[in-house]
């Protein structure tokens, strides 16, 4: 039976390996296509340039004008999610090996030393765990499992060359067509239960999270609105001679809202900074306290040391000598973080400023 297979096959693997017919033509196989960061960039230009022509009229040239920005950044993110995903599973690592009473003593050291840098984003941190963060964090990571599903199905739509010209279909296409073509691989992929179930989650986190900040900051929104008001009377019958000057006829009925809006700024950032320094002396104080503690409890627990915290005076000699050490230090820097330490923990930054910006409007 198997030389029979093999007499049949023969004849075909022959016919297959003769010379073409002179003048012939002779098909070439189909071109491999490949990943390519500029025609990823591409697609998203032409996806988000198709999906602004739905915006208000006047917003639509901007939209355009910004979509090669927007699709560099998308495709940045994209690049870089693989690493932050990494990051964070090592985090998840370190939390779940290092013992608890070395992270907290991590975590005391930590508010000890740049409580007062971040003061918004670590009381988000708290809230968020009292709010269901492990839910949350679920959820997160139940729609990133969405994601990647939906992106691995359209980067294998991106390499489909079913006409056998070498170029991919989507890059032949117009960018309704293929706003309508990636939207269709989105909804055919995803599970609408889980992705509702996962939006649904985080944003009810954040919405807790965002109420109990509003109510811990109260005094601070409440002082930086005083020092605007207060502000904005002396400051309008200054800059009023002057920027009617400066600004067209036309617009000197904005001048009022503008000085309004430059002195709420102001007096929000003099009741931030107050904040923060507030927030440096409470979380050096109790960031110590916890550092101190928890090396000590670690240390008892490994028979080092003979440590009770109810009884001995040890973990409160050591942890106001670092409260001192964290003030002074936050007050050394300015209350903000030194450089490259900023640069190394920007998202932090931009963390910060999101919130506050979202507690104070």
């Amino acid at each position: 039976m198997a030389e029979q297979e093999l007499r049949q096959r023969k004849p075909a693997a022959a016919e297959a390996d003769k010379p073409a017919a002179p003048g012939a033509a002779v098909k070439q196989p189909p071109k491999r296509l490949e990943f390519s960061r500029e025609k990823e960039a591409e697609r998203w230009t032409k996806l988000i340039s198709s999906a602004s022509e739905s915006a208000p009229p006047a917003a639509v040239p901007y939209l355009k004008m910004m979509a090669p920005v927007l699709s560099a950044v998308l495709v940045g993110l994209h690049m870089a999610l693989p690493l932050i995903l990494s990051a964070a599973a090592a985090v998840d690592k370190f939390f779940q090996v290092v013992p608890a009473q070395l992270l907290v003593a991590v975590f005391g050291a930590l508010i000890c030393f740049f409580g007062g840098m971040y003061p918004a984003t670590i009381a988000a941190m708290e809230a968020w765990q009292q709010a269901g963060g492990r839910r949350a964090y679920e959820n997160a990571r139940d729609l990133y499992i969405e994601f990647k599903r939906v992106m691995h199905k359209s980067a294998e739509d991106d390499l489909k060359d079913e006409d056998g010209d070498g170029i991919a279909d989507v890059d032949q296409i117009s960018g309704k067509e293929l706003f309508m073509r990636k939207a269709h691989i989105a909804l055919t992929t995803c599970d609408p239960d889980k992705l509702n179930g996962a939006i649904q989650g985080i944003y009810t986190g954040w919405v807790g999270v965002i109420a109990v900040l509003k109510i811990q900051f109260a005094k601070t929104i409440a002082l930086g609105s005083a020092i605007g008001d207060f502000l904005y009377s002396p400051a309008l019958r200054v800059a009023t001679p002057v920027l009617v000057h400066l600004i067209p006829e036309d617009y000197h009925r904005w001048i009022p809202s503008l000085v309004l809006y430059v002195c709420k700024s102001i007096a929000l950032s003099i009741a931030w900074y107050v904040q923060r320094v507030i927030s440096a002396f409470h979380s050096a104080i109790r960031g110590g306290l916890l550092c101190s503690r928890g090396v000590l409890n670690f240390m008892n627990s490994r028979g080092i040391i003979d440590f009770n915290d109810t009884e001995s005076y040890l973990d409160e000699i050591v942890g106001w000598s670092l409260a001192a050490a964290g003030f002074y230090f936050q007050f050394m820097m300015g209350f903000s973080m030194p450089f490259p330490f900023n640069l190394l923990l920007w998202p932090f930054g931009v963390a910060e400023w999101y919130i506050v910006w979202t507690v104070s409007s």
